[in-house]
């Protein structure tokens, strides 16, 4: 990832040095009791740990928009193209590809029921090569996100979540495990401040935080419940303002507003599909895009007392709609049981219109990706990944 921000890296070094120097002559001034000396010496440490956190936070922040600039849920932009073909078949899972994430250097990252984790590196061609086989998970592997800082973070139908970093060579390597669902980890999102927030088969979200030493803890635990009833929570969704928003088995979309310590409460609660929500996206306006196993995809946007409504229904695919991208020029790709993709442009009439469909996979398709240049990559239960491209619109 480019370093966008040396000068504050410089002086986070430099505090850091300097603190090292201040904790050193806290230690020698406590053993040699001199209290006037050692009042003003934490009161110069609680002053450089101020700056610290502050540099720390800024450095952070410019991490995150760098890494945002470049994911591939929140893309800047990207290059329109039509007449979509395939151009690549990736093989190497023996079972379902079931997620998908990719990398801002345009690596690709799969994850599937065959327990596995894979990179994917393009050459010179732009061909991708599996570079590396990632294989901590004892069960499928079902969900994937990316830290703002480049360590990937996957969950499992083990009930764990395992984030990887790369070692001195590159490879990714396990270096945490989070535990605390009971049930198959569904969903994962990461939120702006680098929180991971996590869905699961055990009817709850859970927000995980970094402490000091940078090891995850779950700090707070929503679960949900409609008519006293607790359902699977299936996708998670961060909209542009923090919000967390997910979908559920009872057919639902809810939305979690955080409080001023915080704290997510649900505030609002949408109902429209009539059979489960399995993905979730968002524009970068606030709207919401969902798919569901009733074969539909939902458009929800915002009245004038904020509060979701259901604004266009979606129909043209004839299974469930598995998955889903949003791209910064209005379109929207899904993916769907019935084995296609099919791209989604407004007409003028500003309604949303099936202008092409992709057939080349021989099961569902289970996972979206898209990358800068415009190129779509689908992972589909025929154990494959795909990579389509098309004719640039200039």
């Amino acid at each position: 990832m480019p370093q966008l921000c040396p000068e504050l890296t410089i002086k986070l070094v430099s505090l850091k040095q300097l603190k090292a120097e201040f904790d050193l002559e806290l230690t020698n001034l406590s053993q040699t009791g001199k209290t006037g000396d050692l009042v003003l010496v934490r009161e110069a440490k609680a002053n450089l740990n101020q700056t610290l956190q502050e540099f720390q936070k800024q450095i952070t922040q410019i991490e995150w928009q760098e890494f945002y600039a470049y994911s591939s849920r929140e893309l800047i932009a990207v290059e329109k193209k039509i007449n979509y073909h395939e151009i690549k078949t990736l093989e190497g899972h023996t079972n379902t590809v079931q997620t998908l994430q990719v990398l801002p250097d345009s690596r690709i990252v799969s994850g599937s029921h065959d327990n596995t984790i894979k990179i994917w590196q393009p050459d010179s061609q732009g061909n991708y090569q599996n570079t590396q086989t990632l294989k901590e998970h004892v069960y499928l592997v079902d969900t994937l996100q990316a830290l703002p800082d480049g360590r990937i973070v996957s969950g499992s139908a083990d009930g764990t979540i395992k984030i990887w970093q790369t070692d001195s060579q590159g490879n990714y390597q396990n270096t945490q495990t989070l535990e605390g669902h009971t049930n198959w980890v569904s969903a994962l999102q990461v939120l702006p401040d680098g929180l991971i927030v996590s869905g699961s088969g055990d009817n709850t979200i859970k927000i995980w935080k970094p402490d000091s030493q940078g090891n995850y803890k779950n700090t707070q635990t929503l679960t949900q419940i409609l008519r006293g009833k607790i359902e699977s929570v299936l996708t998670l969704k961060v909209l542009p303002d923090g919000r967390i928003v997910s979908g559920c088995h009872d057919r639902t979309i809810k939305i979690w507003q955080p409080d001023s310590q915080g704290n997510y409460k649900n505030t609002q609660t949408l109902k429209g599909h009539v059979d489960q929500v399995r993905t979730l996206q968002a524009f970068s306006d606030g709207r919401i895009v969902s798919g569901s196993a009733d074969g539909t995809i939902k458009i929800w946007q915002t009245d004038s007392q904020g509060n979701y409504q259901n604004t266009q229904t979606l129909e043209g695919h004839t299974n469930a709609v598995y998955t889903l991208q949003v791209l910064t020029d209005g379109r929207i790709v899904s993916g769907s049981g019935d084995k296609t993709i099919k791209i989604w442009e407004l007409d003028s009439q500003n309604d949303y219109q099936n202008t092409q469909t992709l057939e080349g996979h021989t099961r569902w398709v289970d996972t979206l990706q898209v990358l800068p240049d415009g190129r779509i990559v689908s992972g589909s239960g025929d154990h494959t990944i795909k990579i389509w491209d098309g004719d640039k619109v200039d």
